[in-house]
């Protein structure tokens, strides 16, 4: 019976891990374009920015205060992935295609 409720006590502590981890959005680029124009999240969760064009892009993070995080280049077929540790609204920019717009809400 003991080990019963310690398997059971392990499942549970596994289970409830699980449900911890931050969310990660995939936002894909083609065509030039992000796949969305505007995301809400919630602070701790991830956007992977998924290049499925043929060209390569520059991201850029840009905050309230107009504080740029450059995410460096990204060549076709490669993933980049951005965590929103903080509330605000953030505008996210190729900086290579400046027609490459969109708006994410950390709520």
């Amino acid at each position: 019976m003991r080990i019963g409720t310690m398997i059971t006590a392990t499942f549970a502590l596994a289970a409830l891990a699980a449900g911890v981890r931050a969310a990660s959005t995939t936002i894909v680029q083609s065509g030039q374009q992000f796949s969305e124009k505007s995301i809400t999240l919630s602070p701790g969760e991830s956007i992977t920015f998924s290049n499925q064009d043929d060209v390569t892009h520059n991201i850029n993070v840009i905050n309230d205060d107009d504080d740029a995080t450059d995410l460096g280049l990204q060549k076709p077929g490669e993933n980049l992935i951005f965590k929103f540790d903080k509330s605000g609204r953030f505008k996210v920019r190729c900086s290579i295609h400046p027609s490459m717009k969109m708006t994410v809400n950390v709520k």
